[in-house]
């Protein structure tokens, strides 16, 4: 049975570790740095040079051009960041997780149960997901390089697997901040559940007051409410600066990986654009090519969406406590606790949770919206260039 957002995560930590992106901890709560670096240090050289053996051999022709080339490298630059800021962010990244351990161990200790094994069992649903989608890709993309360039059917598997293992990892990466996310939302949404529960404990409480006119049995009650708020004041503020730690430590990462996105989504949409207008864009099997080009695209907009909706999820959560605590009445209040909340009140209203890329831009849908106006953009730019090398090629000829 699984007790902790560690156990929960470890799946997906292991998946990490193997492959070279993290500290290695055995056992859990004891980092491996030294062995870790030597693991990194062997790993990645030897990557690097079947990487550019791959490229070289198989990606190197006309349909792979510098555009492509460049996404290519901004991949590889992603892992390295991540590498680079997993090492640097290590010990705080751990203290994250044990600060979340106590918000869950005092929201246990007022009766909120967290089930761990469902959140376990869907961390390997998603890294099922992810295992089937690699094999998809991986399968979808040899066998069109296998149609296109009569290449060996494994040669192409493992080429294809190379060129993209920049990409496969990083969504491992993607995976563990949007649980860590969807974690942070979890316990919102029990704060909120415990202050909806006052509210309406409250109005029965009243009303049974009113009804009965023995107004002495709201004193134990209102204690009882007084000291709850006081707690679920604390654990929200406390998820506050989690949130902001979070963000702090995976900000660039996140920043850097939708910048490689819009790259890889103009790009998709331009040769599916350019595959279905321009007649001699692709030589033999031009449905195979698009299918594999959607494949390609489903899986950039996943990734895209997948981040943004977590984010969205956290702010809408965090910023709703405002509400439900204005509901509750303030006949059970004291001096103390109205303070408590005017502050947290200001702070939800002058700071809310929040989620940004390096200070640039915030995550959430109103992102997505200028995400998709900007690559509608920039895809008819590119398809007009190409349409115009191609009527340039064929004047020529």
């Amino acid at each position: 049975m699984t007790k902790s957002i560690r156990t929960v995560l470890t799946p997906l930590l292991i998946i990490s570790y193997v492959s070279g992106l993290s500290i290695t901890e055995f056992p859990v709560g004891c980092p491996r740095v030294w062995f870790s670096l030597l693991y990194m240090l062997l790993f990645w050289p030897i990557f690097l040079f079947l990487f550019k053996s791959i490229i070289i051999s198989y990606f190197n022709n006309e349909h792979y051009n510098i555009e492509y080339h460049i996404c290519l490298g901004l991949d590889i630059l992603i892992t390295l960041l991540s590498i680079v800021f997993g090492i640097y962010h290590d010990k705080k990244f751990r203290n994250c997780l044990k600060k979340l351990d106590i918000v869950d161990s005092t929201l246990r200790n007022v009766g909120t149960i967290t089930d761990y094994h469902k959140l376990y069992k869907k961390t390997m649903c998603h890294i099922t997901g992810w295992f089937l989608l690699v094999i998809t890709l991986t399968n979808v993309v040899a066998y069109w390089l296998r149609t296109e360039y009569n290449y060996d059917i494994l040669t192409s598997m493992y080429a294809v697997f190379v060129r993209n293992y920049c990409s496969y990892i990083n969504m491992i990466n993607d995976l563990i901040i949007a649980n860590i996310f969807g974690y942070i939302g979890l316990k919102f949404d029990q704060i909120n559940q415990h202050l909806l529960n006052l509210t309406r404990d409250n109005k029965h409480e009243i009303k049974r007051a009113w009804e009965t006119s023995i107004l002495q049995h709201r004193v134990p009650q209102a204690l009882s409410n007084e000291w709850l708020i006081w707690i679920m004041i604390h654990l929200h503020s406390e998820l506050r600066k989690i949130s902001r730690e979070v963000n702090l430590i995976f900000g660039v990462q996140m920043t850097f990986k939708m910048g490689c996105n819009f790259f890889w989504l103009a790009l998709d949409l331009r040769d599916i654009f350019n595959a279905i207008l321009i007649d001699n864009y692709i030589k033999s099997n031009k449905t195979l090519y698009t299918v594999v080009l959607l494949f390609l695209l489903c899986h950039n907009i996943f990734k895209l969406y997948f981040i943004n909706y977590m984010c969205e999820m956290v702010n809408t959560k965090a910023n709703a406590t405002g509400n439900l605590i204005n509901k509750i009445p303030y006949s059970i209040y004291d001096i103390n606790v109205r303070e408590n909340i005017l502050q947290l009140l200001l702070q939800i209203t002058q700071a809310p949770v929040r989620f940004y890329g390096i200070g640039l831009f915030q995550y959430g849908y109103k992102f997505l919206y200028g995400f998709i106006s900007s690559i509608t953009t920039v895809v008819v730019l590119l398809t007009q260039a190409c349409i115009n090398k191609q009527t340039l090629k064929i004047n020529d000829d």
